[in-house]
């Protein structure tokens, strides 16, 4: 049996117990219905077999990302931890795995921009379970090259602060909770203009609300270059059928281009 099937199998049994457990916790009369809907569903994402080749050197010990955004899997992936340029909240709930060239980049971007504006912490939110597969609360985040980034704030008085949530702000700038937070113009477009020159990782997406996006790009008009500003308005957009991305950068990586075979860069349409 080939590894991937064996590990899909220990997914379809985790899955099929988290389905029969919901089963149970609905009517009598609803059980079978509950089944038959969520069966499938728990099937198709842990029964897929790669091609042989990636059963073999140098692929199997390779992290490898498989299938769509909102639909696929990762297999030997690598954690991004808290250290002293950056916080991963999301680590506790075990949603800090990513492929290594997402993980890579996030730790770089946190190393310069530490090194840009002295005391700079970058804030990471989910990228993907160490197996992948759906994630609580996000359509994507399934194969590892998806992750959230907080923005960079200020205070009142303008003085850059860390923090360890996510926090919505408008077209203003303004925090729309009340705490007075001000989204940071500065060390936002730097985060900006690093994705934009590191090329090693090969970035596709960063999601962001539209005010956000108009306000970073007025910003970048004045502080970059034609050819950066060019560069940023096409990366930067308001994903389709999602929320709006106001309270944190969402970027994606392409498509390792070993892995074209077995990865897909769009997602797949429901």
């Amino acid at each position: 049996m080939r590894g991937a099937t064996r590990q899909g199998l220990a997914g379809l049994v985790i899955a099929l117990g988290a389905v029969s457990l919901q089963a149970q916790a609905q009517p009598l009369e609803e059980r079978p219905q509950a089944l038959v809907e969520l069966v499938p569903t728990a099937v198709a994402l842990y029964s897929r077999e790669l091609p042989e080749k990636y059963e073999k050197p140098p692929y199997s010990i390779m992290s490898l990302t498989v299938g769509h955004p909102n639909d696929g899997y990762q297999l030997r992936p690598i954690a991004l931890k808290t250290d002293r340029h950056r916080w991963v909240k999301s680590a506790p709930s075990g949603h800090n795995w990513g492929h290594p060239a997402l993980v890579k980049m996030l730790k770089r971007n946190a190393r310069d921009m530490a090194r840009a504006v002295r005391g700079s912490k970058m804030l990471v939110g989910d990228i993907s379970s160490k197996k992948g597969g759906p994630l609580s609360g996000h359509h994507s985040h399934q194969s590892g090259r998806d992750a959230d980034i907080g923005f960079y704030a200020r205070n009142g008085k303008g003085k850059p602060v860390t923090l360890k949530r996510f926090v919505a702000y408008d077209g203003e700038g303004k925090a729309k909770d009340g705490s007075g937070f001000v989204f940071d113009d500065q060390r936002n477009w730097l985060l900006v203009k690093a994705w934009l020159e590191d090329h090693r990782a090969g970035l596709s997406h960063i999601f962001v609300s539209r005010p956000l996006r108009k306000r970073l790009l007025a910003y970048a008009q004045k502080h970059a270059t034609k050819e950066q500003v060019r560069q940023a308005t096409i990366l930067l957009k308001q994903p389709k059928r999602a929320e709006a991305h106001d309270d944190h950068f969402h970027v994606r990586i392409s498509c390792p281009q070993k892995q074209k075979e077995i990865c897909r860069e769009h997602p797949r349409r429901r």
